[in-house]
């Protein structure tokens, strides 16, 4: 049996006891999810998370940061930060690449050396995100393996659209002013009826002034997807500093089409016409809406590609993707 030990040090303190009620970001609920899903197949995984104290669930040994070193493994894997696999100079090493990271931002986390010195292999979690990454980072070698989506949003019955209510669930600066905008100053979306729901941001949780708006904190995934039950499709413009688009994909899950500009991984994640629209402008993001929230043709067209998600992205999936990873025996990593 293979031992993987995941590293993640983000800022947040969560582990594998962390309820599911509280809402995660994408990094550390993909860190759980993917642990849990390689125990399933026979892999031994230690995950390291920012917490007090060990703890052992649905297989998984979670342990604090600073007990790493404690610790032994034939594979480390290091959510993003390429630092802490400086410690373990017998294991295969792989840095998981959640976020784009350039020359400027390798530097000032220095994140830089320890690749150009250790040269791990790097997963990316999609095909865009592992093209425009830099060759200065000359990572052993570069696979590509999208997330899973959580059963919370490929379980449920989806969504019959029986409503006018659109979501935006990615995070605020991820173009939320924009949607914002849209929504309150287009003479067609407001005419439409359609209500835009915002999850996750820092507003009060009451609609605004125009009564058609409303914001909701931040929920858990089973929360979220109850929502997702009865609405009509996703609000989400995209980001250049995203790679995967796990709100979008879930939200797709439940049979909500993405209404997108298609900037950074909602290029990749949305195929015009088949599983949402893709809006370059203003103007262009307004009509998608109204045609939405009013044509029931193209909704149900829409929907019916967005459910292909269910099937296509799974952990269970992903984790074969990475055991073969994990099970790959290259040559001897340069000792640092």
């Amino acid at each position: 049996m293979r031992r993987a030990m995941f590293i993640c040090a983000t800022r947040v303190e969560f582990g594998i006891d962390t309820p599911a009620s509280i809402g995660l970001g994408g990094i550390e609920s993909t860190n759980l999810a993917l642990a849990r899903a390689l125990v399933r197949r026979g892999v031994q995984v230690v995950l390291a998370t920012r917490r007090s104290g060990t703890v052992e669930r649905d297989g998984v040994l979670n342990i604090p940061l600073a007990e790493v070193r404690r610790h032994e493994a034939d594979v480390v894997v290091s959510s993003n930060d390429p630092r802490p696999l400086r410690d373990f100079p017998d294991a295969k090493r792989i840095v998981w690449v959640h976020n784009p990271i350039n020359l400027e931002k390798a530097l000032r986390k220095g994140y830089l050396l320890p690749v150009l010195s250790l040269r791990p292999e790097a997963v990316f979690v999609g095909s865009l995100a592992a093209s425009a990454m830099s060759p200065v980072f000359r990572y052993r070698r570069r696979r590509v393996i999208p997330h899973g989506i959580a059963p919370a949003f490929r379980e449920p019955e989806p969504t019959r659209g029986a409503t006018r209510d659109f979501v935006y669930a990615s995070q605020p600066q991820r173009g939320l002013e924009r949607v914002l905008a849209i929504w309150r100053n287009a003479p067609g979306v407001i005419a439409s009826g359609a209500r835009l729901h915002v999850f996750g941001s820092d507003y009060p949780a009451s609609p605004d002034e125009t009564g058609a708006v409303v914001f909701h904190p931040r929920v858990g995934a089973s929360a979220l997807a109850a929502f997702y039950a009865r609405a009509r499709a996703m609000v989400c413009p995209g980001s250049i500093d995203e790679t995967f688009c796990l709100a979008a994909a879930e939200a797709q899950a439940m049979g909500l089409p993405v209404i997108t500009s298609g900037i950074g991984a909602l290029f990749e994640r949305v195929q015009h016409g088949v599983n949402g629209l893709i809006a370059p402008s203003d103007r262009d993001f307004a009509d998608a809406i109204v045609q939405v929230a009013e044509n029931e043709a193209l909704w149900s067209q829409l929907s019916a590609g967005a459910l292909l998600q269910r099937e296509a992205l799974t952990w269970e999936r992903a984790a074969i993707l990475w055991e073969a990873v994990l099970r790959d025996t290259p040559d001897r990593p340069p000792r640092s």
